[in-house]
Parts: structure tokens; sequence; C-alpha cells
């Protein structure tokens, strides 16, 4: 909304809510195994939640991101969503998965669990 005229951004922002049906984006990560690229997708669907929150704009505790995460069983995900499920499967590499996030930060809290320590043993030889 930022490239149009403060005074048209009302008015593009209704336009808009009204017209989409999904939204979905595409970013390719090179896969693990060097043999090409493995598209992570972003999908957005138009639900009551999301039309509001494009026409009014997001606030504190009202996002697209929120909404696309717990609209999963409406068929939407989010790209950290997505390359979460891809590191752990082994498909992209845990660095070149935070590479490509949106919050780098979150997606290596969500990992947690996943993200191994470095050994004693591993620390002790180097």
């Amino acid at each position: 909304m930022g490239v149009f005229p403060l005074s048209d951004q009302q008015s593009i922002r209704n336009r808009f809510c009204k017209a989409f049906r999904f939204i979905v984006s595409q970013r390719l990560l090179p896969r693990r195994d060097g043999k090409g690229r493995v598209a992570v997708l972003e999908i957005l669907k138009s639900t009551m939640r999301t039309r509001e929150y494009v026409e009014k704009g997001e606030s504190e505790g009202k996002s697209l991101l929120d909404a696309m995460n717990d609209g999963a069983q409406e068929g939407m995900q989010s790209f950290d969503g997505e390359l979460e499920k891809l590191i752990r499967a082994g498909t992209v590499e845990l660095q070149t998965g935070l590479s490509y996030a949106t919050n780098h930060g979150n997606l290596r809290l969500a990992l947690t669990d996943f993200v191994e320590e470095p050994s004693a043993e591993k620390v002790a030889t180097e």
C-alpha cells in the first residue's frame, strides 16, 4: 500500500480486500543434495479475518502472518512454517533455510529442539 499516495491508500485497501481470493508467493531454495531447487510457498486465503486486516491495516496482535499461521486448516501456510518442515525433513540445510526466512529469529526458535548442540567430544577435538 505504501507505493500509493496516502490519500488513495484507503480506497485501494477497500478494493483489494474485496477482490483477492488467494495470494500465493514462492521462493526457490537450493536442495541439500545439490540436485536442483525446492519451491517454498506462502499462501494467504481471503477470509473475513484476512480481509479485515487488509482493509483496516495490521496492528498489534492482528497480522496477516498470524492469520496464516492460524489458518492452516483453511489452506494457508507461511514461508517460515514451510521452511521449518523442509529443514526437519532434511530437504534444505539449516543455514540455507534461515537465510531465506521471513523472520530468522523466530524460525531459529522454532528449530531449537532440532538444532544439534556441539558435543563435548567434537569441541575437544577442534
